[in-house]
């Protein structure tokens, strides 16, 4: 079983008994658990003539993590691509107006305000694509009205060649699949933020295999970016 399982497991066990958490794995689980408390949903509605309507719907929702002291949200573009109205959906279910801040068609990031104070929410740390290697195993949560975290492992690491001419020189392939992957943050087990969910794959570990997985465009990626898209 993995890592994450037996974390799961101490866990759940941990609050029924007086029995003491290993150290090593309560360092986990409380960075997982900060990593968590910082993941968002987002909801968003279209105009009703905007075109991406017919890829992408008139009400979008996925999810976010706050990555600045200010609220600033990171998610995956699309959501808030011709986005008329965007709310952020707080852990405890406090709906927050925002604003978009920027979309990098490049790597396909969007950046949400808050209009309002995220109060007691902590930016997470980000960790690097260089150490996730296939086999690693990470935590994808998300937010909203179904929030939830998801054990899941890197399957392969390589170029994304998307139809709509988008190109990632280095994305994270993940399996088995979260069901809402839009704007998902990618955690590893320090807690760090590694990458940021944008699509549902058949061939996850590529090699024209089957193998059902999510794609995650690296947090790597926005390093470079992040004060031109702010």
């Amino acid at each position: 079983s993995s890592l994450l399982a037996l974390i799961c497991l101490l866990w759940a066990a941990a609050a029924q008994s007086a029995t003491p958490v290993p150290p090593a794995a309560q360092q986990t689980i409380d960075a997982l658990s900060r990593a968590n408390a910082a993941v968002v949903g987002i909801r968003v509605s279209v105009a009703e003539d905007a075109p991406s309507i017919e890829t992408l719907g008139r009400q979008r929702s996925g999810s976010g993590v706050v990555i600045g002291n200010d609220g600033l949200v990171l998610t995956i573009g699309y959501l808030m691509l011709e986005a008329d109205n965007i709310q952020i959906v707080t852990q405890d279910q406090r709906v927050l107006p925002a604003r978009a801040v920027g979309y990098d068609l490049a790597t396909g990031f969007g950046l949400v305000q808050p209009l309002l104070p995220l109060r007691g929410v902590a930016p997470v740390p980000f960790g690097s694509y260089t150490e996730m290697e296939p086999g690693s195993v990470v935590m994808a949560a998300t937010g909203g009205d179904d929030g939830d975290v998801s054990m899941t492992q890197v399957v392969s690491k390589r170029p994304f060649s998307g139809y709509w001419e988008y190109f990632i020189d280095a994305a994270l392939f993940t399996s088995p699949p979260i069901q809402n992957h839009s704007g998902a943050p990618l955690f590893n087990q320090k807690g760090e933020l590694v990458g940021i969910g944008s699509l549902f794959v058949m061939d996850a570990r590529g090699e024209n295999r089957r193998l059902p997985g999510n794609m995650f465009v690296p947090t790597d990626l926005l390093t470079p970016i992040l004060s031109e898209l702010r």
